[in-house]
């Protein structure tokens, strides 16, 4: 591979990556405290397969399809009105309630920024600021994005290893073996929540695309693998950091204030990391929303953006702000389901595209009907969970 086509792929992967570690990471350590370390891996383990299959055949999805679609525009190609209805209203409730929950933590480490600096402000304030500076990478699209997807990763992966080597010697073996039965089925949401990011995989074709890739010429394969992969083995150091340098029973979501108790030095370092790791996801689901709205749902460009960038302020200012709650709805019920539609677009598009993309993922009828059950009981418990 030359080395500006690896520079490319790089950062493709560095895309799926950045826009993956995202907010969901904070709610790691609570989850797999409030759970149990054990119960929470075996269900990291199986979300990273359903995660990594689940953006294989989105890509599949997107190269075998002519023109520039997202999955409600695929949907309404392959499984007609009903499910580009369905698909359309999942994702962009969904994506609505990604940035929300984004919108929510970025706000609260805005603000303990601003308690840092010694310039105090409100947690309203703090998350409008957010919110504006969220606002400008829905406004300059992919190219703006790609830099800072790179620049973000490679300060988080630092931070993460960091953090990490200055938590374990400290790490108490006893917390990692308790269980929680009461809790089992907490992480599911979260971790799907977590790891998932199908919304990035058509921002990556129209990077490859300003980089004048044909369509045929691009190989996802390797990107994704890789961009989906690494934010969970960086998840486990972060947790592993968490449980050895706060040590507690339960880890609360926002580690800032005990981790300033802890070390100041660590602490600052967490909130600023935590801020550029929030935003750079914060302007790509932002941007997938806004390109959705126009592409799939010929809404004007101008309302299209405006859709995107006011909704997840509204919703805060309505009430809407319980972090934990809000991810493990969307994980479990939002994306389970999106994910359904996935493996049923994925299954016509083989059936009906004349296209032959660069790799295939090829799945036997009855392993679909499995993962379609399990992802369906997944959404029943969640939703059961509420009531």
């Amino acid at each position: 591979m030359k080395a500006t086509n690896f520079k490319i792929y790089l950062t493709a992967s560095f895309i799926l990556a950045g826009t993956i570690l995202g907010v969901g990471i904070f709610g790691l350590p609570y989850v797999f405290s409030a759970s149990g370390f054990l119960t929470s891996l075996f269900f990291l383990i199986i979300c990273c397969c359903l995660v990594l299959l689940n953006h294989l055949i989105c890509a599949e999805i997107f190269l075998r399809t002519p023109g520039e679609h997202r999955l409600p525009g695929a949907a309404k190609i392959y499984l007609g009105k009903w499910g580009f209805s369905i698909t359309a209203a999942s994702t962009i409730i969904s994506a609505l309630g990604v940035m929300l929950a984004y919108l929510i933590l970025g706000g609260q480490f805005t603000q303990n920024f601003s308690q840092i600096v010694h310039h105090p402000i409100n947690n309203n304030l703090a998350t409008i600021i957010f919110w504006l500076l969220g606002t400008i990478g829905i406004t300059f699209g992919i190219g703006f994005i790609g830099i800072s997807e790179i620049i973000g990763v490679v300060l988080i992966i630092i931070f993460i290893i960091g953090f990490f080597i200055l938590g374990a010697p400290h790490l108490q073996l006893n917390l990692l073996t308790k269980i929680n039965f009461s809790q089992w089925f907490l992480p599911y949401g979260v971790l799907l929540f977590a790891l998932s990011d199908g919304s990035a995989i058509p921002e990556i074709l129209g990077y490859f695309h300003k980089k004048n890739i044909p369509k045929e010429n691009i190989n996802l394969k390797r990107p994704i693998i890789l961009g989906t992969i690494l934010p969970p083995i960086l998840y486990v150091f972060f947790i592993l950091g968490a449980f050895g340098l706060l040590g507690r029973e339960v880890i609360p979501v926002d580690l800032v204030p005990n981790l300033i108790r802890f070390n100041p030095v660590v602490g600052v370092a967490t909130d600023i990391l935590g801020i550029i790791l929030i935003i750079t996801s914060y302007f790509i689901i932002g941007l997938s929303l806004r390109n959705i709205l126009k592409m799939d749902l010929k809404i004007r460009k101008w309302l299209a953006w405006l859709a995107a960038a006011i909704a997840p302020l509204a919703l805060y200012f309505l009430g809407v702000q319980s972090f934990i709650k809000i991810i493990g709805f969307i994980g479990a019920v939002l994306l389970g389901t999106i994910i359904v539609l996935t493996i049923l677009i994925h299954k016509k598009s083989q059936e009906k595209s004349d296209l032959i993309p660069s790799f295939q993922i090829k799945i036997p009828n009855l392993g679909r009907t499995i993962l379609i059950v399990l992802l369906l009981s997944g959404v029943a418990l969640e939703i059961a969970k509420i009531f």
